[in-house]
């Protein structure tokens, strides 16, 4: 894509070993950006539970109550209970029928939800319990969290099923912080960024990731183009937390 030409047709230079190099990129790109979101969403999972169970109780979560105005409680019990039958053949789930009549405590049902259900499970709730939520883990508002979680989850569906992110626009834009000198575009550099955000340890970010990072592109650099991925000049400074 990036070496087509307004008229359909390719630039004349560009090698298939260079295409090849790009996808490889991409894959190993995929990788290392899907073990960073693993992380994210353990953290999240494990917040998210311990705050909604402390205040609403175990089941608390079951109740429509807990939620908005906006909250479609049939359609979300309907999600709960698709959680379940797809993991109707685990231990868990036939523990919890046998032994506890099918109740689920929530730290325990919140296991079995994506990325997705763990985003609109949080946009959903009442904005005070947002706010308490977004401001405990990362100093930011609900806005922003809701923003960075729907990018979260579309950039985890894309590199779940092995979809390119290299010269990709992404449907949605996370929003910076406030006080973050950065305009957002839908490319992937601003996607890392919210991982960024999102992520719980600074000093594993640097570790894990960035090192990671710059060592793939150091590798591929005679073949990507960090413009054709939204990385601006000052991409190593901006990525790292050190």
């Amino acid at each position: 894509m990036p070496f087509r030409k307004k008229d359909g047709t390719f630039f004349s230079d560009i090698k298939f070993s260079r295409i090849q190099r790009i996808y490889e990129f991409d894959s190993q790109l995929r990788a290392l950006i899907f073990g960073i979101i693993e992380d994210i969403e353990v953290y999240l999972r494990t917040q998210i539970a311990y705050y909604a169970a402390h205040k609403y109780g175990t089941l608390g979560y079951l109740e429509e109550s807990m939620f908005s105005d906006k909250h479609n409680n049939t359609k979300y019990l309907e999600k709960i209970a698709g959680c379940i039958e797809e993991n109707a053949n685990t231990l868990v789930v036939k523990h919890h029928k046998q032994k506890y009549e099918g109740k689920f405590p929530l730290w325990v049902i919140i296991e079995f939800f994506s990325v997705g259900m763990l985003s609109y499970f949080y946009k959903d709730m009442i904005t005070e319990d947002k706010k308490a939520i977004a401001m405990k883990l990362y100093s930011t508002s609900p806005v922003q969290l809701e923003s960075w979680l729907r990018c979260l989850t579309d950039l985890r569906n894309r590199c779940a099923h092995y979809s390119r992110i290299y010269y990709w626009s992404f449907p949605a834009m996370p929003k910076m912080p406030n006080d973050y000198d950065y305009i957002a575009d839908r490319k992937l550099f601003s996607q890392l960024l919210m991982l960024k955000f999102l992520y719980p340890d600074n000093q594993k970010w640097d570790s894990k990731f960035v090192s990671a990072l710059k060592a793939l592109i150091e590798e591929y650099e005679k073949d990507i183009s960090l413009k054709h991925i939204g990385f601006p000049n000052d991409w190593e400074e901006r990525i790292g937390n050190s």
